[in-house]
């Protein structure tokens, strides 16, 4: 990223640079009236942070090495599953996939107190592997929680988060896009440090209704009042040059009412050599010939799928019909009414037979989000992939609307509690779990799909040091 920065800068103030070093009195010269030196200004900063930025500046010691038997169609799949530490597989990932990546979702640990926090060390020793599993500190002792009673227990969060973004921020598209969920532990941490490495101008957040569609939502005691929301912060790599999708959204209760809208250009508007004058001709022969809202190719498609309302007799001036039902595209909006955490619970309850994540994402709810952020042909990225629920949205999405979007996922090899029904069926750690589940839902995909010829599979891959 250094190198690339500095290739920046050399096209913006060449005249800053002497046999390829920079001349810093030179560029403050050139930058003086636009440079900070008040002692008191706006700057958001915590314990680490200056370390935690020149974490994801230092290279990567490993290397990915497959595990074909633990693969699924390994030679032809182009999906990956990456075990490892996800700060150094993000590091080993910018040399393949800078700038390649359209869009990324994370559900990254809420520090609610009762989160893993990642250790940012690499050394492949017994010591190490004990130390990034989270079982031993760095002085050989158990690692806890990331408890308020620690002290710095935000900064040790925003130190695990800042890295692993900035790097992320790097292998997005230029109209790429990163979703991240979040609850009020740090929204406002996440949102200031999200501010900091994309910008002010590219960050907006998304609000998810998590008791969503019905839900009955729970019924424990409180003093004041049920929070049934969570976040999705939204960076942009460059917002201007990212363009969401309108997605298929129904309205519930309204299908079988008719809503219909101008086609034509308002005659204030009218230009007499504009693209989309076309003719129309009813279906009882009347011709039309307007300034149209849309182009030709546009008018061609709803006159195809009936989308043109000309009156109860047929000569009507043509006008465009709002469809209610499953037809129904609209732009996506900030309060997301989709798949609440129930419907979570049974989309991972219903491939596995273990109960190991409490509230994991709804399949329905990345594939909202896919829907809206990408393309058919896109690679997403998801760096914390817990239950897998990415990936399995994504393989789900691609048997619907017969996409070719590719999954990366990346989970450390986090044990599982000795005690729980996970390890007890032989699932001795995050990553098992997640790839069984992915396993298990490509499987169910063909079984109701048995014509879908898709990739289903994935490569899986480990971080090994490199000797």
């Amino acid at each position: 990223m250094a190198k690339e920065n500095i290739q920046q800068l050399k096209q913006l103030f060449p005249e800053v640079f002497s046999e390829d070093k920079i001349n810093y009195e030179k560029l403050k010269e050139i930058l003086e009236n636009h440079i900070n030196q008040e002692e008191d200004y706006y700057n958001f900063t915590w314990y680490g942070k200056k370390k935690a930025a020149r974490l994801a500046e230092t290279p990567s010691t490993g290397t990915l090495r497959p595990a074909k038997d633990q693969s699924v169609d390994f030679d032809n799949t182009q999906n990956l599953f990456i075990e490892g530490d996800n700060l150094e597989v993000l590091k080993l990932l910018q040399k393949s996939y800078h700038r390649k990546v359209k869009m990324i979702y994370i559900d990254p640990p809420y520090n609610t107190g009762k989160d893993f926090i990642y250790k940012d060390n690499f050394r492949d020793s017994i010591k190490n592997y004990l130390q990034i599993t989270g079982q031993l500190d760095e002085n050989g002792k158990k690692l806890g929680t990331n408890s308020e009673s620690k002290g710095r227990y935000h900064a040790n969060w925003l130190n695990m988060m800042y890295p692993r973004l900035k790097l992320a921020r790097n292998l997005l598209q230029d109209d790429g896009v990163i979703f991240i969920s979040i609850d009020d532990n740090e929204i406002n941490n996440l949102y200031n440090i999200c501010n900091n490495i994309f910008g002010e101008t590219n960050v907006e957040m998304m609000i998810w209704n998590k008791e969503a569609e019905g839900s009955s939502g729970t019924l424990k005691q409180t003093k004041r009042f049920r929070v049934n929301h969570e976040y999705i912060i939204v960076c942009y790599k460059t917002k201007e040059k990212c363009k969401f999708n309108r997605i298929k959204e129904p309205v519930i209760d309204r299908e079988r009412k008719l809503h219909t809208a101008n086609l034509a250009v308002n005659k204030d508007s009218v230009k007499p050599y504009h693209d989309n004058w076309m003719e129309i001709i009813s279906p009882t022969g009347k011709k039309w010939n307007k300034h149209w809202k849309f182009n030709n190719k546009e008018i061609r498609r709803l006159l195809k799928e009936d989308l043109i309302y000309w009156g109860k007799d047929g000569n009507n001036q043509p006008r465009l019909i709002i469809p209610m039902d499953e037809r129904r595209k609209v732009y996506p909006t900030s309060l997301i009414n989709k798949a609440g955490t129930t419907e979570g619970r049974k989309d991972y309850e219903t491939l596995m037979p273990v109960e190991t994540f409490s509230y994991p994402k709804p399949v329905r709810l990345i594939k909202h989000l896919l829907e809206a952020g990408d393309t058919k042909n896109d690679l997403i990225l998801d760096f914390f992939a817990g239950s897998g629920t990415t990936a399995h949205a994504v393989m789900q999405l691609n048997s619907e609307d017969k996409g070719n979007r590719k999954c990366i996922s990346v989970q450390l090899q986090e044990l599982t509690n000795q005690k729980s029904e996970a390890f007890k069926a032989g699932y001795k750690n995050i990553a098992e779990i997640a790839k069984e589940r992915i396993r298990r839902a490509a499987k169910k995909i063909k079984e109701e799909n048995p014509n879908y010829q898709g990739d289903l599979g994935f490569k899986v891959y480990k971080v090994k040091k490199v000797y």
